[in-house]
């Protein structure tokens, strides 16, 4: 017999189903928990087994038998009705919109049956359970051979969200103006589509349920939309693990939040290729936990455009709609049904970095307008059809005939010789030309001084002007310049004042271009310039507490910037990378993500990337 507890009381109790109807009451009626009773009730169980005289226990198992009639289905057969109910649903989800998937066949869903043990029948049975799916495929849509001419708007939608009318009302008529089709990549959050208890996972909004592509698309050769890659929208890097994933294509992946990334072409004079997010169409709708209160700072109301040109060459830009769902779009803005060309300058736009001396001229005339060389107009550039308040410049200089990585190379010296690139003056000469012919065509030009425009200085500090031939009393008169401030600079510092800020790159421009460069703004390394809130006087080599500039380091400042130096665009966060005016400087070998991109800052603040494609900048 069992000790420790009052087995009479027990068994009366455990025995009186008509008082005591659940384990539960037996419990309450014995004061004990509900697994000590079942515990002791199989103890006893046992021990009846061994001595007749313990008492016994009634069978407390409430047992499903089968019906005795004609309309008895057996869990095997129920569980496949509901698989086969289960595989209708997802199957009409993912084929009932424009784009329908081609190979639903790839989506398995299979009965799910398990034996269970009746331990006091000593019997087994079958026990239908939920229904077990699967991909044995990625996903397809029909796809568009020869996209040339074709454009098209990508975004996100949440299932069970909120559509936000405005941005869709918006997106609708700008798509209808510049006839593109609107495709939208589904997501679901805490749910998956097949969810058999929540069908609410399966739903989205009516309007966008035509639109609706579950699948991959692939238009032309270099480009692919991943409307199978159902991203989890509080992903905090929703394509850093999806770099290869395009296979070398071009690709936009259906997110509420923007990230943009640069892949290295293995080529470095071929243009690297980019992945992308799209941004939502849908208002967030999260769980009110870390993971989702902090996404909804970075999701945004936003679409990719994608545009193809009659050279099949593809263009990717970012739409970032405003709260009431308006947004900028290059020249025009959209609001609601209403669009219009806007007269107005954008608040900035930041030109990849021009090194000008090695500029590729069909870049310079895409972007400004004009060849570098010639200075001759060219119509249809980017500041010819785009008015800007500030135009800002990254390594205009690029110091390439004394450069400081080229110290005690013979070679380099002798290729800088033949090619007439020895004077220092000379390039500076070249820098001035630019700056004053581009300060005529925007408002103001703000150059942001760079590694690149710094090396002057390098060269002037470490004295290599001194055995340099024909730089020599030019480089005296720079290292006169520069030392007059250092000693401004220090008189300051012992009189306990500030001292000024100074750019040698600066003085010698000046000094050359006199005052056709009046008015050219010039923001000194490691200085701020915020333009409606924006950083973008920050060049990007100079990181946090002494560290190289990453785009990384730069996103958890939790300040929005604008960069440069990288040469591969990229957007994290609220940091958007520029790119570079040339692909081929003679130094970079081997893989490169670098690419010829600018970024335009709207007036309301919002950023895109405009990336360009063999000297155009746009379909």
């Amino acid at each position: 017999m069992t000790s420790g507890f009052d087995t009479k009381r027990f068994v009366e109790t455990y025995n009186d189903t008509v008082n005591f109807p659940n384990l539960t009451e037996v419990a309450l009626e014995l004061g004990i928990s509900y697994q000590t009773v079942r515990n002791r009730a199989a103890i006893l169980r046992g021990q009846k087994k061994r001595d007749a005289t313990v008492p016994e226990l009634v069978s407390r198992v409430v047992s499903a038998k089968k019906p005795d009639n004609d309309n008895y289905v057996s869990p095997k057969e129920h569980a496949k009705i509901r698989a086969d109910r289960l595989r209708g649903e997802v199957s009409a989800l993912v084929q009932k919109s424009r784009y329908p998937v081609i190979n639903p066949e790839a989506i398995v869903v299979e009965s799910y049956v398990s034996i269970i043990y009746d331990r006091i029948n000593g019997i087994t049975a079958e026990k239908e359970g939920t229904p077990r799916t699967w991909l044995t495929d990625t996903l397809r849509v029909e796809g568009i051979e020869d996209p040339r001419g074709r454009k098209f708007i990508f975004t996100s939608a949440q299932n069970d969200a909120e559509i936000d009318s405005p941005f869709w009302k918006s997106l609708n008529t700008y798509a209808n103006f510049m006839d593109a089709d609107i495709i939208v990549g589904p997501l679901t959050y805490e749910t998956q589509w097949w969810s058999e208890n929540n069908p609410t996972s399966r739903n989205y909004a009516s309007e966008l349920e035509e639109f609706l592509c579950f699948g991959q698309m692939e238009i032309g050769k270099n480009f692919v939309f991943c409307g199978e890659m159902n991203t989890l929208p509080t992903a905090r890097r929703p394509i850093s693990d999806l770099t290869t994933y395009s296979q070398g294509r071009w690709a936009v992946f259906p997110h509420p939040m923007l990230q943009l990334k640069s892949i290295p072409s293995t080529d470095p004079s071929v243009q690297a290729h980019q992945v992308m997010t799209t941004g939502s169409v849908t208002k967030p709708k999260i769980i009110p936990r870390k993971a989702g209160v902090k996404s909804i700072f970075h999701q945004v109301l936003g679409a990719t455009i994608v545009e193809f040109d009659q050279d099949g060459d593809v263009f990717c830009r970012q739409i970032n709609a405003d709260d009431d769902g308006s947004f900028y779009e290059l020249e025009f803005f959209v609001d609601g049904d209403h669009i219009e060309l806007c007269e107005g300058p954008v608040d900035a736009i930041t030109a990849g970095d021009i090194h000008i001396t090695k500029a590729d001229p069909k870049n310079v005339e895409a972007t400004f307008g004009f060849n570098p060389k010639t200075h001759a107009p060219v119509a249809g550039s980017l500041l010819g059809t785009i008015r800007t308040k500030k135009l800002f410049a990254h390594d205009i200089h690029d110091n390439e005939r004394r450069n400081h990585h080229h110290v005690h190379d013979n070679a380099y010296s002798f290729e800088m010789a033949v090619r007439g690139r020895d004077s220092v003056q000379e390039e500076v000469g070249e820098t001035v030309d630019f700056l004053s012919y581009l300060k005529h065509l925007v408002e103001e030009v703000v150059v942001v001084e760079s590694n690149h425009d710094l090396a002057l200085e390098r060269y002037v500090r470490e004295g290599r002007y001194r055995n340099d031939g024909i730089n020599i009393r030019y480089g005296m008169k720079l290292e006169d310049a520069y030392l007059a401030w250092r000693e401004e600079a220090a008189l300051d510092l012992d009189s306990g004042r500030k001292p000024r800020t100074f750019s040698l790159l600066e003085w010698a421009v000046r000094d050359l271009g006199g005052s056709d460069l009046d008015g050219i703004t010039w923001v000194h390394d490691g200085q701020s310039h915020k333009v409606n809130g924006i950083e973008c006087g920050h060049h990007g080599f100079r990181g946090a507490n002494g560290a190289r500039g990453s785009v990384a380091g730069y996103a958890q400042l939790g300040v929005k910037m604008t960069i440069g130096d990288k040469h591969s665009p990229e957007i994290l966060d609220g940091v958007y990378v520029a790119g570079v005016m040339a692909l081929q400087m003679g130094y970079n070998k081997g893989p490169s993500g670098w690419a010829v991109t600018n970024v335009i800052q709207y007036p309301n603040g919002k950023r895109t990337l405009v990336t360009l494609q063999n000297g155009k900048w746009r379909a």
